[in-house]
């Protein structure tokens, strides 16, 4: 069986590729049948469960928004909160082989016992390298075959694409389409081309942490100020119960709401409540206004993706060649968003017939053989490291992998970079960055990937503790020739080999840092 995943932060929902259709997993759950399993996790007496509540009264809430949580820390990082605190992967992993479970067990495929999964999987187009390492990793350790990994703003205009085959045949002057993907933790938007049944990711930008999450932040908070308290007042669970009920009664919001209703009753001290009988009233309008700055900064980056359009041969400002800025996410659906959307660009607003769904669409048709469909993506992120500057001045930025390098077709990008040392022990720092200013410097989302060691004086080859040895400029190495190989590979992972090809030793990494000897 080969799916679509769509690892969420709200919700992870499956598609299934069954002759040239790609249904939705549908889950039998305590709530009834679902199409989506939600990123919760629960503390039992059992141990972590994830999913819906358990019915019994030991059980609370621990976790919520498992993807966004994971994505914020380091693969072997511990995830705070938790007693004991398992690491990020190890809970990623976890969460996963509840889904795999659920597949096998409590869905409507059609699967054998020892059936093969093979999926194709899906990350912000922001992700950074660190992101990608864990998707691919948890779902192989649970139990899946990943047989690709996709941006999912690709994703989307790839199902945005199947559905609208008959607009957008061989003759057709549709070229692009723009999708704005506000998920539960993430905010992509990414210009996609639609030419020939090839999905070439031309442009994308993002924001690691805004979504539906912080929507619900902002309503939490208006609910503890109308009750005059304070969000940090409340212990993790409480207030990750309480962001629960936020995001529900969010959920209830459509064009014409006037006020948002949320109930706290058993989750706050009575005394809190003030006489509102366990429920919270907020003039709809205002809750707007309060998220407003969230969606202007979405509408920043859309406009953005637009400006960049040119630089690909494409006139922004022609309707014809434009698909659709095609709306998937399931915070799309909160109504400021939408008005803000349709304010700015009118009739080409599309909003995917199932926001939350169309990126599990996409990524099963992607992997569907008989689809079809070639996709090509792009670097959505710099990937670089410090250089020593003039003086021995640490200032220096070199955009290794630069943000937009496409490669050809599904081959891995190689890059070289060739040196004499001035230091027996290499300091290589590398960082991610969503921007690069006019200075050079990295700018915008950063994620430092720490300290990499390479020895550059051969009689320092077999240490492995470096990190002790002084950091001193030393004349003697100018014999010695260093190169380091980067290969970007189509799923966005990095591998990385320093060789000091004078005396043919080499040290081999892996982004997260992974490292061999040879």
């Amino acid at each position: 069986m080969r799916l679509g995943i769509d690892f969420g932060t709200t919700r992870t929902v499956v598609a299934a590729v069954d002759s040239g259709r790609y249904p939705i997993a549908v889950f039998d759950t305590p709530r009834g049948f679902t199409d989506y399993l939600p990123g919760l996790a629960f503390s039992t007496p059992r141990g972590l469960e994830f999913g819906w509540a358990p019915t019994d009264q030991e059980s609370r809430l621990a976790l919520r928004s498992i993807k966004r949580l994971v994505g914020s820390l380091a693969p072997d990082e511990l995830v705070p909160g938790l007693d004991p605190a398992p690491a990020a992967l190890d809970l990623a992993t976890d969460y996963l082989r509840f889904v795999h479970r659920m597949l096998f067990e409590q869905s409507n495929l059609d699967l054998s016992p020892d059936e093969p999964l093979e999926v194709m999987a899906a990350v912000p187009a922001n992700a950074n390298t660190g992101q990608r390492y864990i998707t691919v990793e948890a779902l192989t350790r649970a139990g899946f075959k990943v047989m690709g990994l996709l941006n999912e703003p690709t994703a989307a205009a790839i199902e945005f694409a199947y559905r609208s085959l008959g607009a957008i045949g061989r003759r057709s002057p549709k070229r692009y389409v723009v999708v704005y993907d506000l998920g539960g933790g993430t905010f992509d938007t990414s210009a996609v081309s639609l030419a020939g049944r090839r999905f070439e990711l031309l442009r994308s930008e993002g924001i690691g942490a805004l979504g539906g999450d912080d929507l619900d932040a902002v309503i939490l908070d208006v609910v503890m100020e109308s009750l005059g308290r304070r969000a940090d007042e409340l212990d993790i669970s409480t207030r990750s119960l309480l962001l629960e009920r936020c995001r529900e009664a969010k959920e209830t919001l459509h064009s014409s709401s006037r006020r948002l209703l949320v109930e706290v009753d058993g989750l706050l001290p009575p005394d809190w409540h003030q006489g509102k009988a366990g429920q919270v009233v907020i003039d709809a309008e205002a809750l707007y206004e309060r998220c407003a700055p969230l969606v202007d900064r979405t509408l920043a980056l859309l406009a953005k993706v637009f400006s960049s359009l040119e630089g690909y041969g494409i006139d922004p400002n022609n309707p014809r060649e434009l698909g659709a800025v095609y709306l998937v996410g399931g915070a799309t659906a909160f109504p400021s968003v939408g008005r803000a959307l349709r304010r700015e660009y009118k009739r080409k607003i599309q909003l995917a017939p199932q926001p939350h769904a169309a990126t599990a669409v996409g990524l099963a048709i992607a992997c569907d053989p008989g689809a079809e469909v070639f996709v090509r993506e792009a670097a959505t992120r710099h990937f670089g490291v410090w250089r020593e500057g003039d003086g021995g001045r640490l200032k220096l930025f070199d955009p290794i992998i630069p943000k937009n390098m496409t490669p050809p077709e599904q081959e891995p990008i190689v890059i070289k970079r060739h040196y004499q040392p001035a230091h027996p022990v290499g300091h290589l720092r590398y960082l991610e960055c969503t921007e690069v200013d006019e200075q050079g410097q990295p700018a915008g989302d950063l994620t430092p990937w720490g300290e990499m060691l390479f020895p550059y004086a051969p009689e320092l080859a077999a240490v492995q503790d470096l990190g002790e040895l002084a950091v001193a400029r030393c004349d003697g190495l100018h014999g010695e020739q260093i190169v380091e190989t980067y290969c970007y590979g189509p799923d966005g992972s990095i591998s990385i080999e320093i060789e000091n090809t004078t005396r043919g030793y080499s040290r081999q990494y892996v982004v997260p840092w992974r490292r061999g000897l040879r």
